[in-house]
């Protein structure tokens, strides 16, 4: 009789299990898609320094979190960090997106990144770079990507004397 009752109460939650669904991860080709052509937007207006563009992709409360550096919070300090400390004249940024996953409102995204000196800044020693970048996203309030939670790496034999 225990059996019969333990059975057929594994049963019931079995049968309750099936019935009930888990929300689905989205990973519909064009939300993909329209993370990495976020990224190459991105990339675009910061190799253009062209800041009307930035400044809606990056979400008013995001975080950066660069290396050896405390985390940078915020729009304007994040879009002050880029601008002082990357000289569209000298280098040219590239980023290629390795994977890019949305989950309704949020998407997470991770690549490569690539700084190169331009043809004219040979004569100033400008050292080309590379690394990895992390990427959190979320959709603003008219339904845009905006970049919320941002994190970027080099190896360290790159990084600057000193930190």
């Amino acid at each position: 009789m225990k059996l019969r009752v333990a059975l057929l109460g594994l049963g019931s939650v079995l049968v309750l299990a099936a019935c009930t669904q888990q929300p689905a991860m989205e990973t519909r080709a064009e939300d993909g898609a329209a993370i990495r052509a976020w990224v190459d937007q991105f990339v675009l207006a910061w190799n253009e320094g062209d800041d009307a563009t930035l400044g809606p992709m990056v979400a008013e409360d995001a975080v950066l979190m660069a290396p050896d550096t405390p985390p940078i919070e915020g729009r304007a300090a994040i879009l002050a960090t880029m601008a002082e400390g990357y000289d569209i004249a000298t280098t040219q940024q590239s980023a290629a997106t390795a994977e890019a996953v949305v989950m309704g409102d949020y998407a997470y995204a991770r690549g490569t990144w690539n700084l190169d000196p331009k043809p004219a800044a040979a004569a100033a020693d400008v050292q080309a770079l590379s690394g990895k970048w992390s990427s959190v996203f979320k959709r603003g309030a008219g339904g845009d990507w905006e970049v919320w939670r941002w994190m970027w790496n080099q190896p360290s034999e790159q990084a600057p004397a000193g930190g």
